[in-house]
């Protein structure tokens, strides 16, 4: 290991090299040799600080910057790009004796920020529909993007018969570019996940993975029940509290004819989200009792209690199937039989990729603020930063109080605060949540300055 010598070592070693090596006595400090000497030694200190440096940008625990992101690529880990926020909102109109279409890019925007929000895609209000729930994407990457509810609250550009447009929940899921300690993380657990198959293995490959909509996973958590050996949850969250809207679909309907019964494996659409009808004739079956499925892989087990003979039709419909990051990401896990070097699922273990269910925190954060701040500047700041906090926190993560103040007081402007349980005066405890399996996510988090709500 280098370690850069200090000035002081240096001289010591030149002033016993001196005297070992010449008749010259007159060493002391303020002496025209000493002074030399000390000199020598600062110039060489430097040098060896230089060479330190040097040496630690070879390496992930001392690189920063451009050299990290070189020594990252030297593992196939790149740094991972801002992402815009997304999410819904609801616009409203007041005539509906015709239907009226809301094009894909329009616009909206919010009272407290310059930053807007575009539609992502065509939607229509039918004759006799007021209200139309529709998806948006901000259009500045980054934090900036992440709103709290109801901020957004504008329409800029969008058909004019729409007067109102309204947003229930926050907008957590952008992220700013990758720091270099949250690079290096990663890149430390590239290293460590080799394997592929450890539980360290998957949840990096989680965080790291992009679908092709642009999302990702922004915490990934591994669920091992005790009481299912074999089975494995990867419990993924974008931020936003991704198990209240996963993006979903109904799954194609199947129907086949049994040339078996013991052994017989129906193929349906995968991942499958919950409950699935498998019907023999009108004999609705059992699943536990008359058949087993894999959900992230599709496939439907026939046990010998079905009660059905070959020759049977056996019917498979009335279920729906993930799409999107869950759907994407959960194919990579299983790999593609026909490429060796594919997949992360190891033999003998069912690996389903799942959004993690989600536990909304409503909270109200009595803020007290100092002379000469913006009151609703400080307030939308406060909010945004206690929903970042929540948005980062993994399945079964806790959220301390005292951690949660930390990041209201790192708020520009708040000298004091104190969490509240909502709507009362009453001090928010530890909140945990309900399972090893929930994620927590703001709910109504509101910054107040008394507790009266104002």
């Amino acid at each position: 290991m280098y370690e850069p010598r200090s000035s002081a070592e240096i001289t010591r070693d030149l002033i016993a090299r001196t005297v070992a090596r010449t008749s010259l006595t007159d060493l002391a400090e303020s002496s025209t040799l000493g002074v030399l000497l000390r000199s020598i030694a600062e110039q060489i200190a430097e040098a060896d600080v230089r060479l330190a440096q040097i040496r630690a940008q070879f390496t992930l625990e001392g690189a920063r910057g451009v050299d990290l992101d070189e020594r990252a690529e030297e593992i196939g880990v790149t740094r991972l790009t801002a992402t815009a926020a997304s999410g819904t909102v609801v616009v409203a109109r007041t005539d509906s004796s015709a239907s009226l279409t809301i094009p894909a890019g329009s616009v909206f925007g919010r009272g407290d920020s310059d930053v807007t929000y575009s539609t992502t895609a065509d939607a229509g209000l039918s004759i006799g529909e007021l209200t139309k729930e529709i998806s948006i994407v901000a259009n500045t990457r980054g934090a900036t993007g992440n709103a709290p509810a109801r901020s957004i609250d504008t329409i800029l550009d969008a058909p004019s018969a729409l007067v109102s447009v309204t947003q229930g929940e926050a907008l957590a899921n952008a992220t700013d570019a990758e720091t270099d300690l949250a690079l290096r993380s990663r890149a430390t657990l590239a290293l460590n996940s080799i394997a592929r198959a450890q539980p360290i293995a998957l949840e990096y490959t989680a965080r790291t993975f992009t679908a092709t909509d642009g999302t990702r996973a922004t915490t990934a958590t591994i669920y091992e029940p005790e009481t299912r050996l074999g089975y494995v949850e990867l419990l993924i969250d974008d931020g936003s509290g991704l198990g209240d809207h996963a993006p979903t679909r109904s799954g194609e309907a199947v129907s086949v004819t049994l040339n078996s019964v013991l052994g017989q494996l129906i193929g349906v659409e995968a991942p499958v989200v919950g409950s699935v009808r498998v019907r023999s004739g009108a004999n609705v079956l059992v699943e536990g009792r008359d058949y087993d499925i894999s959900r992230s892989r599709g496939v439907i087990t026939l046990r010998s209690a079905a009660g059905v003979s070959a020759g049977d039709a056996i019917t498979v419909d009335d279920y729906s199937v993930y799409t999107g990051l869950v759907a994407e990401l959960q194919a990579l896990m299983n790999g593609d039989p026909s490429d060796v070097t594919s997949g992360h699922r190891a033999a003998g273990i069912a690996l389903r990729v799942i959004p993690a269910p989600v536990q909304r925190i409503s909270l109200d954060v009595l803020i007290v603020i100092e002379a000469g701040s913006t009151l609703t500047t400080v307030k939308t700041s406060v909010e945004n930063a206690v929903s970042a906090y929540f948005s980062a926190l993994g399945a079964g993560a806790p959220a301390y109080r005292s951690a949660l103040v930390s990041v209201v007081m790192g708020v520009s402007g708040v000298v004091n605060a104190t969490l509240l349980t909502s709507g009362t005066a009453n001090e928010t405890p530890d909140l945990y949540p309900n399972s090893a399996r929930h994620v927590l996510r703001a709910g109504n988090v509101r910054a107040i300055t008394s507790t009266t709500g104002g």
